[in-house]
């Protein structure tokens, strides 16, 4: 019998936090956020001063520290009719308060789907609070668990001990300038899904898989390791993309010529 999916509505290409914010191209599932409770100022002197490009290993450091307008700016705009029913809200809490909150609040906004961005490497590292993965398991919303490419074996067993089956592998990797994302975050990412899709019951569940992926070729080797979607980040930052959405198209186009996992 196929699997019911568990994150219903999930395009095959998803735009990973923050691009997706500000790019929503048709055909993908953006990814707001990342937000947090409260507001956290300086984004704009954060990405001045940290956002690094590193050409020779296909890479970029940043240490943004998730800087947002918080949660109450998008509980505004859907309550200005901006709906977020083909939308992944992201969230981020920095104790357990905060991230129940968080929980019971993007889920009252329905969103396609919440992500828990569990792994920041640009704030202190936390080990998840105990009981939100049932808390999100209850919230009444599908949930992704965003893990780290380090050590996150632990963290996936807890949240499947709590019912939850969709993760997105993998979070930046934390280097000395911050966090690092683009190619080499692959083979982690990649070494990530394969062995979630191995675990008991791996064949059930719902993986993105990102990190490092520049060409629609990339999608073939994430598939092979058994990822359902493909997050697509860093790749997004040219402003060509901004105006036109042009680079998206090989990888919608891509996405559709694999087959598909998800039913």
């Amino acid at each position: 019998m196929p699997r019911a999916p568990a994150v219903p509505g999930l395009r095959r290409v998803v735009v990973s936090a923050p691009f997706g914010n500000y790019v929503q191209p048709a055909g993908t599932t953006p990814t707001m956020g990342t937000f947090t409770l409260a507001r956290r100022r300086g984004r704009v002197g954060a990405i001045l001063r940290t956002v690094r490009p590193y050409p020779k290993l296909g890479a970029w450091v940043n240490r943004i520290g998730l800087r947002n307008p918080g949660i109450a700016w998008l509980e505004g705009r859907a309550a200005r009719g901006r709906g977020l029913a083909d939308k992944l809200v992201s969230v981020h809490g920095f104790d357990d308060g905060e991230w129940a909150e968080l929980v019971d609040r993007g889920a009252a906004l329905e969103p396609l789907g919440l992500e828990l961005n569990m792994s920041c490497p640009n704030v202190a590292h936390q080990e998840p609070p105990a009981g939100l993965f049932q808390r999100a398991a209850a919230c009444g919303v599908p949930v992704v668990v965003k893990l780290p490419p380090l050590r996150f074996r632990p963290m996936a067993e807890a949240a499947l001990d709590a019912g939850l089956r969709a993760f997105h592998c993998c979070n930046t990797l934390p280097v000395k300038g911050g966090g690092m994302s683009g190619r080499p975050l692959m083979p982690l990412s990649l070494e990530a899904i394969e062995k979630l899709r191995a675990l008991p019951g791996g064949d059930a569940l719902t993986l993105i898989g990102g990190g490092g992926i520049q060409d629609a070729a990339d999608l073939d080797g994430y598939a092979a390791a058994g990822a359902d979607h493909f997050a697509l980040g860093t790749v997004l930052m040219s402003p060509l993309v901004l105006l036109t959405h042009a680079r998206v198209k090989p990888f919608l186009e891509k996405a559709d010529a694999l087959t598909s996992r998800t039913p």
